[in-house]
C-alpha cells in the first residue's frame, strides 16, 4: 500500500492570574488527512479520512500555599489510526504466531480528559501530587480476535462505540538530601508514580456474542512505576527503574472465541555512566530480570484468569538487552 498524511493545527491560548488563582484556557484546531491506497488481487482500496478536530483546554490552579496548590483541568484530544491500521493487508506477529490485519473503515478516537489535583512543591525540583482522573472515549480503537476457522486465530482492529475509565494517581519526585549529609544522600532522588484505574467498553445490544460491558482493551487496572536516580559532581551516575502493571485484555474475543489477557510482569532497567572530560561510557541493561510475558485465553468468559480452567496461549521470554557505548563530545573554538 501507499500512504500519505496532512496534518495542519492552530491555536489560541492565554493565562490570566486572579489573586490566587492561575487561569490557563485556549482551542487548539486540527485537521487531518489520512489518505491510503491499496491494491491486491481482488480489489483496490482507497481511504480518504479527513478529520477536523476542535480541541478546547482549560486549566484552573488555586495556590493554598507558595509552594502547594490545587489544579482542575479539562481537554479534548484525538487518538488518530496508523497507516498499517487501516491498511487491508495482514503481517506476521511472531510472538503471538498470528496476522495482524488492518481495517480501512477505522475511525479516528476522541477522548474528554479531566483532572482534579493536588500538588505540593517542598524544595527545588521535589514534587507530590495526588489526584483523579476521568475519561471519556467515542470510537476508542481496539485490537480484536477474528476465528478464521482450522487455521487459527488473527488480530484485526476495530472501533469501540464508547468507553469511559476512571481512576486516582500519586506522584512523588523526591530528593534523600534529608534524610542525611551523607554524599550519596545528597546525590539520590527518587520518583514514584502509581495509578489505580477502573475502565468499561460499553456496547449496544446488537453486538453478537460479545460482552454489552467489559474493560477497555490494553487498559490496566494499576501500573507502578519507580526509580531512583544517582548524579554525583565527579561525572558519574546511575539510575534504576521498576515498572509493573495488572493484567489487561490484549485482545478483545467473544463468547465462542474468548478474550487473549496479558498478566503483570515486572520490569527492571539498570544504566550507569561515567565523564572523563569530553568523552562518556555508559552501561545499559534493560529488562534485568528476564521476567516471562504470559498470555491466558479466557475460556469461560468471566473476565478472570484461573489457571485450572484458563489456558496459557503465550509464554515466552525476550532475554536481557545490554549495551556499552563511548561518546565523545567535540566543540570548534
Amino acid at each position: 500500500y501507499s500512504g500519505e498524511n496532512l496534518y495542519t493545527a492552530a491555536y489560541i491560548s492565554g493565562s490570566l492570574p486572579v489573586g490566587k488563582f492561575d487561569v490557563t484556557a485556549g482551542l487548539r484546531f486540527e485537521y487531518n488527512v489520512q489518505k491510503l491506497f491499496a491494491q491486491n488481487d481482488v480489489e483496490s482500496i482507497e481511504v480518504n479520512n479527513p478529520v477536523a478536530s476542535p480541541l478546547p483546554f482549560l486549566n484552573v490552579a488555586y495556590n493554598l500555599t507558595e509552594r502547594s496548590l490545587v489544579r482542575a483541568a479539562y481537554s479534548r484530544t484525538v487518538n488518530r489510526p496508523e497507516f498499517r491500521e487501516i491498511s487491508p493487508f495482514g503481517y506476521y506477529q511472531f510472538e503471538y504466531d498470528a496476522n495482524v490485519y488492518g481495517n480501512p473503515d477505522l475511525k479516528t478516537a476522541s477522548i474528554n480528559n479531566v483532572d482534579l489535583r493536588w500538588e505540593l512543591y517542598p524544595n527545588i525540583g521535589e514534587m507530590i501530587s495526588v489526584g483523579g482522573f476521568y475519561k471519556t472515549f467515542k470510537n476508542p480503537i481496539e485490537i480484536v480476535l477474528v476465528n478464521i476457522g482450522g487455521l487459527g486465530q488473527n488480530f484485526n482492529y476495530k472501533n469501540a462505540p464508547e468507553a469511559y475509565c476512571y481512576g486516582i494517581e500519586l506522584e512523588v519526585k523526591k530528593s534523600l538530601a534529608s534524610l542525611s549529609v551523607a554524599q550519596f544522600f545528597r546525590n539520590t532522588t527518587v520518583n514514584l508514580n502509581a495509578s489505580w484505574i477502573q475502565s468499561q467498553v460499553t456496547l449496544d445490544d446488537l453486538t453478537g456474542f460479545q460482552r454489552n460491558k467489559r474493560n477497555l482493551q490494553g487498559q490496566s487496572p494499576y501500573v507502578i512505576n519507580a526509580a531512583i536516580y544517582y548524579a554525583d559532581e565527579n561525572g558519574f551516575s546511575a539510575n534504576v527503574a521498576y515498572n509493573i502493571f495488572g493484567k489487561r485484555i490484549l485482545a478483545v474475543g467473544s463468547t465462542i472465541l474468548p478474550s487473549w489477557w496479558e498478566m503483570p510482569r515486572n520490569t527492571l532497567d539498570v544504566q550507569a555512566s561515567k565523564a572523563f572530560g569530553r568523552t562518556e561510557l555508559k552501561l545499559s541493561v534493560s529488562n534485568v530480570l528476564n521476567s516471562k510475558y504470559r498470555i491466558y485465553q479466557d475460556d469461560n468468559d468471566d473476565q478472570k484468569i484461573e489457571k485450572e480452567i484458563d489456558q496459557t496461549v503465550r509464554g515466552y521470554r525476550t532475554g536481557q538487552l545490554i549495551s556499552l557505548s563511548v561518546n565523545w563530545k567535540f566543540t570548534k573554538d
